[in-house]
């Protein structure tokens, strides 16, 4: 009996063990060798959608480039709001991201992410860019469950971001949804027959 109830109980943990799907946004697309950038009005990778709100111009610095920072970066023109959310509309996470100074004047400054959340609430966190042309990693806290995260270029700053680590729920498969209900069922099983005894 100890054994039909553990595998009823496995059953069920297995199919809610749902893994998330982490994608990480590199931007390899925007590789290019020379010394003049792309300019652009919208980016998608991975199933997310990058969007800017100031002339809808999002940009990235080439190879030769004074601005380039070691990899493909996505920036966006002065006092933009950059946007990202998933094509498909769903949740997703963000657990880190690579920011490095774009055309700024010399000198460390502030960048704020927002996070907007499914229900209405956001979130948000501001990181540290010391000026240089150099990509730095930085951690994201409580950015779950997102509808869309968002930031600002300023006007004497601007930034470009890379390697964003996004992740959204795996939808469970119907074999995972079957593994569940006959654990379910299992133990409505193993209860009537206790209470029968």
């Amino acid at each position: 009996m100890t054994f039909l109830r553990a595998t009823a109980v496995a059953a069920i943990l297995a199919a809610g063990g749902a893994h998330a799907q982490t994608t990480t946004i590199g931007f390899d697309a925007l590789e290019h060798p020379g010394i003049f950038g792309s300019v652009f009005n919208s980016y998608s990778e991975g199933g997310y959608d990058f969007d800017s709100s100031f002339l809808g111009l999002l940009s990235s610095a080439h190879q030769s480039n004074f601005a380039y920072a070691g990899s493909a970066g996505l920036g966006a023109t002065l006092l933009s709001t950059t946007t990202l959310s998933r094509t498909d509309g769903a949740a997703f996470s963000l657990s880190s991201i690579s920011l490095a100074d774009f055309v700024s004047l010399p000198g460390a400054y502030d960048v704020t992410f927002v996070g907007h959340q499914v229900g209405g609430g956001t979130v948000s966190q501001t990181f540290s860019l010391d000026g240089s042309h150099t990509f730095s990693d930085y951690t994201f806290t409580g950015f779950n469950n997102l509808l869309s995260a968002s930031w600002k270029e300023g006007a004497l700053h601007t930034f470009q971001v890379d390697n964003i680590a996004a992740s959204v729920s795996a939808v469970p498969e119907p074999a995972t949804y079957g593994m569940m209900l006959g654990g379910l069922g299992l133990l409505a099983f193993l209860r009537r027959r206790k209470n029968a005894a």
